[in-house]
C-alpha cells in the first residue's frame, strides 16, 4: 500500500494540474524579452504573471538603438501603430571612427530605429496588461524554488507565487544572477557602461559609433529629438577626471569625432545610467530549470547594434516550447535541449563575432586596421554589419520588414 501511495505521488508532482498553479508562466523581469514572451502567452490563452523589480516608466541602460528585425516583432506584439505615433526615430546609415582618425560610412541593410527604453518598455508593459497578463512593478524577487517536474515557487516583497514556469528575464547583471549562484558571476569583468541622453547635435538617421582607446560609445537619436549617448569601457577608463558638465571620462575626448560632438553637447538627463561587470560570456540557457531569455541568456556587445533585437528574437524562439511543454507535448528534458538548440543555432555565431569585433575595437591600433579596411573594401563593412544581426524574414516574414516604415 505505501508503495502504492508513493507511486501516486511521483505522478501527481511529475504533471502537476494547471489547478494547483497560479500561473501558467511566471517572467521574471519586465523587458523587452519578458514583457515579449508575457503577451505571445498570454495571447495563446496561458495564465501569465510578469514582475518588474523598477517602476513604470523609468530610463534604462541601453543603447536605444532597434536593429532591422524590430519591426516584424512589434506587429506580432501588436504595439507596430504606436512606435510610429510616438516617433521612433527611422535610421538609415552608419558612420564608424577611430580615435586615430580611420573613417567609415554605410547603409544599414534596412531601416532601424531609435527609440528610448522609458517610452518602448512602458508601451510593452501596458500591451501585456491589455492581454490580460498580471503585471506587477516596483516588486523584488527574494527567490525562485522548484523545477519544471514539480511547478515553481517564485518569492517576492509582495508574497509568493506558484507558476508550472519561471522564465528569467532580470537583465545583464542582477542581483537574482547572485542569488542563483550564476557561473558567469563569478568571474569579474572589467567592463563598465554608461548612458545619457543629450541636446545640441544633429546626427539626423545615423547611427554612430566611435572607438577610444579601451571602449567605445554610440550615438543615435530618440523619438524625442535627443541624442542617446552610451558607451562601454574598461574599468580603468572610468577612473579618469570626467568633464564638469557631461560627466564624461577624458579618454572618449581622444577620439577626435566624438571629442568635437561633446563640444557642442549638453546633457538632459539628470543622472547616467551605468551598470559595471558586464559579461559577455555564453550564460545558461536554464538554470535550476529556470528558462532564460535575453540578455539574461547571453548578451551580445554593444558594438554590434543587436541587443534589443535579440532580447525580443529571444521570447519568440521560447514560447513555442514553453507551449508544447505547458500542453504536455514536449518533456521537460526535451523542452531543455530544444531551446538551448534553437537558441544556439540562432545567436551563437553573432555572439563570437561580436566579442571579436570588441576586441578589436577597444584597441585603437586594431580599430584603425580594422575601419580603414573597411573603407578600401566596403562589402567587407557591410559583410559585418549583416553579420551581427538577424534576418528580418526570421520573425514574420520579408513583406513584413521590406513595408516597414514605407
Amino acid at each position: 500500500m505505501s508503495s502504492w501511495f508513493i507511486r501516486v505521488t511521483l505522478i501527481h508532482r511529475e504533471t502537476p494540474s494547471r489547478q494547483n498553479m497560479n500561473y501558467d508562466a511566471i517572467a521574471i523581469g519586465a523587458g523587452l524579452s519578458g514583457c515579449s514572451a508575457a503577451i505571445q502567452l498570454a495571447k495563446l490563452g496561458y495564465r501569465v504573471l510578469l514582475l518588474e523589480q523598477s517602476h513604470y516608466p523609468m530610463h534604462k541602460l541601453c543603447g536605444e538603438f532597434l536593429s532591422v528585425e524590430v519591426t516584424a516583432a512589434f506587429e506580432h506584439l501588436g504595439i507596430l501603430e504606436q512606435v510610429h505615433k510616438i516617433g521612433a526615430q527611422p535610421i538609415h546609415r552608419a558612420y564608424l571612427t577611430t580615435a586615430n582618425g580611420a573613417s567609415f560610412r554605410s547603409k544599414l541593410p534596412s531601416t532601424a530605429l531609435g527609440l528610448s527604453r522609458y517610452q518602448l518598455d512602458l508601451m510593452l508593459f501596458q500591451r501585456a496588461q491589455a492581454v490580460n497578463v498580471t503585471c506587477i512593478d516596483n516588486i523584488k524577487v527574494t527567490g525562485v524554488t522548484g523545477n519544471l517536474s514539480e511547478g515553481f515557487t517564485v518569492n517576492t516583497t509582495k508574497g509568493e507565487f506558484s507558476g508550472r514556469i519561471v522564465l528569467g528575464a532580470f537583465g545583464k547583471r542582477s542581483s537574482l544572477d547572485r542569488s542563483l549562484n550564476r557561473a558567469f558571476v563569478q568571474k569579474r569583468s572589467p567592463w563598465i557602461a554608461y548612458k545619457g541622453h543629450f541636446t545640441g547635435v544633429d546626427i539626423a538617421d545615423v547611427i554612430e559609433l566611435h572607438a577610444f582607446p579601451n571602449g567605445y560609445c554610440g550615438l543615435s537619436q530618440i523619438e524625442t529629438g535627443e541624442i542617446n549617448v552610451c558607451w562601454i569601457a574598461h574599468e580603468r577608463v572610468m577612473k579618469e577626471p570626467t568633464h564638469p558638465e557631461l560627466d564624461i571620462p577624458e579618454s572618449l575626448a581622444k577620439n577626435p569625432v566624438l571629442a568635437d560632438r561633446f563640444r557642442h553637447m549638453q546633457r538632459v538627463s539628470s543622472s547616467l545610467q551605468g551598470l559595471s561587470q558586464i559579461s559577455f560570456e555564453l550564460k545558461e540557457n536554464f538554470h535550476n530549470d529556470i528558462c532564460m531569455i535575453g540578455d539574461t541568456a547571453g548578451m551580445i556587445t554593444p558594438l554590434c547594434g543587436d541587443g534589443m533585437a535579440m532580447a525580443l528574437r529571444s521570447a519568440e524562439i521560447v514560447v513555442p516550447f514553453v507551449s508544447q511543454f505547458l500542453e504536455h507535448q514536449i518533456t521537460a528534458l526535451s523542452f531543455k535541449q530544444q531551446y538551448a538548440i534553437a537558441w544556439r543555432k540562432e545567436f551563437q555565431t553573432r555572439l563570437q563575432l561580436g566579442r571579436i569585433m570588441h576586441n578589436c575595437f577597444i584597441q585603437p591600433p586594431l580599430a584603425n586596421m580594422g575601419v580603414s579596411l573597411c573603407q578600401m573594401v566596403p562589402a567587407l563593412g557591410n559583410w559585418i554589419i549583416g553579420a551581427t544581426r538577424g534576418k528580418p524574414q526570421q520573425l514574420l516574414g520579408n513583406e513584413l520588414a521590406s513595408n516597414a516604415l514605407s
